[in-house]
């Protein structure tokens, strides 16, 4: 910045420019701006003509400029001011926050079958980015789970833990790092959760397929060490075991995703149906394979073979005939899991504990 030559007093500011901030904050940002362009230089004019030519009075030109002193730009003497010869470095700009961001693990087992995860996704992608919050969605093999697991916390980032085996759910409660389950917490863990109630569906259903005259029970589940599969089929064993009229014979069939192992489960559970069975399907075991396996062998349903959707979306239950249904609440699980997102990225904590959400029964028309 050149300072040599006649005094040039800068201009005073234009109307309009002084409207949101006090008088001396609107003339102190004009006057810094003036010196790093080099639009001040010595001799700098006297208070009174200064302040004459600013627009301004002299005690708020006098205040701007102890404020300027403070910061360096310039040195007040008893007949004016002078420029120092080193004006105050700029500062440097402060760093962004990191993005505010979920991200939702979910267990390597269902990579066959994602589809109501998918629907479950894009509702909560939408309600969290109405909130500026960001969401991503990672299928994680156990190498990865263990290495998420490990690492330090990522600042503004909660973690959504979708269907992990307790050892993994294990690990996360030991980290530091903040984490809600999606699902059931296990035994002897705290972690906050938000969790349908699978097993109270799995019982009620077994309940209303014994009513209905079935005289034994199978339940088709997918092969997962998670606490809410266990769960689901510790209940239905005990459904059978309590029904009044004695102890009804049940059978659990699980199975992995792929196709090889969704045909095997198949084979299993059709050659095993013997007088009027209840069949229970637990979501993500794909319910239109099941009703068509047992078609194809010649088992009528709803006659022979009753079928119970558990936790399935609505797209997936178009078929004929409609079986009843125990519908995963979609809605209520995106409205708890947005406002438990809420709650940490503006307390940075969540409480321990968390909400038990009812999936409603839906009866075939």
């Amino acid at each position: 910045m050149s300072r040599a030559g006649k005094s040039r007093p800068a201009p005073p500011p234009a109307a309009g420019e002084m409207r949101l901030q006090s008088k001396p904050a609107q003339l102190a940002e004009y006057l810094r701006a003036a010196i790093r362009d080099g639009g001040l230089s010595e001799p700098l004019p006297g208070i009174r003509g200064w302040s004459r030519q600013l627009g301004v009075s002299r005690r708020t030109l006098t205040a701007t400029l102890q404020t300027l002193q403070r910061e360096g730009w310039l040195t007040l003497h008893p007949r004016g001011a002078r420029l120092n010869a080193k004006p105050p470095a700029a500062k440097a700009p402060a760093a962004p926050s990191a993005p505010r961001r979920v991200r939702w693990l979910i267990d390597g087992t269902y990579r066959h079958h994602l589809t109501s995860q998918h629907r479950t996704f894009d509702l909560l992608h939408e309600r969290l980015r109405l909130r500026g919050i960001d969401l991503k969605f990672e299928l994680c093999p156990p190498a990865r789970l263990r290495e998420v697991a490990r690492r330090a916390p990522v600042p503004n980032e909660l973690l959504l833990l979708g269907s992990l085996p307790p050892a993994y759910q294990k690990l996360f409660a030991a980290s530091r790092q903040p984490a809600l389950v999606l699902g059931e917490v296990a035994a002897g863990l705290e972690l906050p959760f938000v969790n349908t109630d699978q097993a109270g569906a799995v019982r009620h259903a077994a309940f209303r397929l014994l009513r209905r005259g079935c005289t034994q029970l199978k339940l088709v589940h997918i092969k997962s060490a998670a606490a809410g599969v266990r769960s689901a089929r510790d209940a239905f064993q005990k459904a059978g075991a309590e029904w009044s009229s004695g102890p009804v014979a049940t059978q659990a069939i699980g199975t992995d995703l792929d196709l090889t192992s969704l045909l095997g489960a198949m084979r299993r559970l059709t050659t095993s149906i013997k007088g009027r069975t209840g069949v229970l399907v637990l979501s993500p075991v794909p319910i239109a394979l099941v009703v068509t396996a047992l078609l194809q062998h010649g088992i009528a349903v709803p006659d022979q073979a009753e079928v119970v959707a558990l936790l399935h979306a609505p797209e997936a239950l178009h078929l004929c005939p409609l079986p009843a249904a125990y519908a995963w609440p979609l809605e209520a699980v995106v409205r708890q899991v947005t406002q438990a997102a809420e709650t940490f990225f503006a307390t940075g904590s969540l409480p321990l504990g968390g909400k038990l959400l009812t999936a409603e029964e839906a009866k075939p028309a």
